[in-house]
């Protein structure tokens, strides 16, 4: 049975091994990758011929219709932010947020 010192160093060398072979494999994925990278550039594979059409389809993002006092946005859509719920308790409306576009800009509803 191997004593306390011993163990140490056994452990202190699978460390170093777990080391390696972790750099190993860093060094093997990289190469891999630089080779499809390559053969993708000189024959010219889309992405769809590459089966990724799906993974660069863009989401669908909703543009935000209201704006808070601290920037925060809410596109109008599932519950309401806590900081809208906030405002409502001091009488304002999620109208007294709704963003405005004028000239390209966008801010916040003028008050009257």
């Amino acid at each position: 049975m191997p004593d306390q010192q011993e163990l140490a160093t056994l452990i202190a060398q699978r460390d170093a091994l777990d080391k390696k072979i972790e750099e190993a494999e860093k060094t093997k994925k990289a190469e891999a990758l630089a080779t499809c990278r390559e053969l993708i550039r000189v024959h010219g594979f889309t992405p769809a011929e590459l089966g990724l059409k799906r993974a660069l389809r863009k989401t669908n993002t909703v543009a935000p219709k209201y704006i808070g006092p601290g920037g925060q946005t809410w596109a109008g859509r599932g519950r309401k932010p806590v900081w809208l719920q906030e405002e409502e308790k001091y009488g304002k409306t999620a109208e007294d947020f709704r963003i405005t576009t004028t000239n390209g800009t966008t801010s916040p509803k003028p008050t009257e």
